[in-house]
């Protein structure tokens, strides 16, 4: 899990690029314990965003997902950020189902879309 300020995550995902092509709109997020980063599934190495972590830290994690399902997330992030941009939001992969999962826990609310792939998942359970 990655903990950072709504209003820095907000920033992060508005600057995700739509693509016309469903089959290459991955957006790759990438936690090291200290920033989430993200780039595109198909130029995982260019980082687009970057955004420094705060509050409690886990273990580096990486996810790609769905850019399309991300619209959702970033209206309910929009009106979190008006009243609560400084508050923390939680960030982490969730694979205890098939396809994993990309949540963002703020305020007693989650929103989750499926990933694409989650290479730090545990073997056996990657989708």
């Amino acid at each position: 899990m990655a903990q950072l300020k709504i209003r820095d995550l907000h920033d992060l995902l508005r600057q995700a690029t739509r693509r016309r092509d469903l089959a290459q709109d991955g957006i790759r997020l990438v936690y090291d314990g200290s920033a989430l980063r993200m780039s595109t599934a198909d130029a995982p190495d260019t980082v687009i965003a970057r955004a420094d972590t705060c509050g409690f830290t886990t273990e580096p994690w990486d996810v790609t997902a769905y850019r399309a399902s991300i619209t959702s997330t970033q209206v309910w992030l929009r009106i979190l950020t008006s009243e609560h941009g400084d508050h923390l939001i939680d960030v982490a992969p969730f694979w205890a189902q098939r396809p994993a999962a990309i949540t963002f826990t703020a305020g007693g609310h989650t929103a989750a879309f499926p990933a694409i792939a989650c290479p730090t998942a545990p073997a056996d359970r990657r989708p």
